[in-house]
């Protein structure tokens, strides 16, 4: 459920064989987007520099980060479990709202789509500002929402 890359030193590999597995089996495998899955974090953490090193220029990072833009943000299993990386939105109240999004598109900074790859889940009751500084925490009555 997202950040396949900038997690050690196969990150290629993996999204490579990611991608590989969707294509094989495309109704069986669902490649939801990160945070990682984004140009600006990969040049901090670690993807942009494996490419380097690997193709001897960025060009394979240009394909994949490329790709994840138009990696889906949310997927729903059997009907009833609510699958994505980060948490949820205040900007959001249903499924139905995600599905309008335009998401094809770096990861901003701010927003509904930022908020569904950064939040976290909290002890605390409500809405409350992220200690990571994109997307909210947010607490159990919220989700049971």
């Amino acid at each position: 459920m997202g950040d396949y890359v900038d997690r050690g030193y196969y990150s290629v590999e993996t999204v490579t064989l990611l991608v590989t597995l969707k294509v094989r089996y495309p109704s069986r495998i669902t490649i939801l987007r990160g945070n990682h899955e984004s140009k600006q974090i990969t040049q901090v953490y670690g993807f942009y520099d494996e490419c380097l090193r690997k193709y001897g220029n960025a060009n394979v990072w240009q394909y994949f980060t490329s790709l994840f833009d138009y990696l889906p943000l949310t997927a729903v299993v059997e009907g009833n479990i609510f699958c994505l990386h980060g948490g949820l939105s205040p900007s959001i109240d249903t499924l139905d709202q995600i599905k309008q999004l335009d998401r094809i598109m770096e990861v901003p900074h701010e927003g509904p789509i930022c908020d569904l790859l950064w939040s976290d889940p909290d002890d605390r009751c409500g809405w409350g500002i992220s200690p990571r500084g994109a997307g909210y925490s947010f607490g159990q009555d919220i989700s049971e929402q």
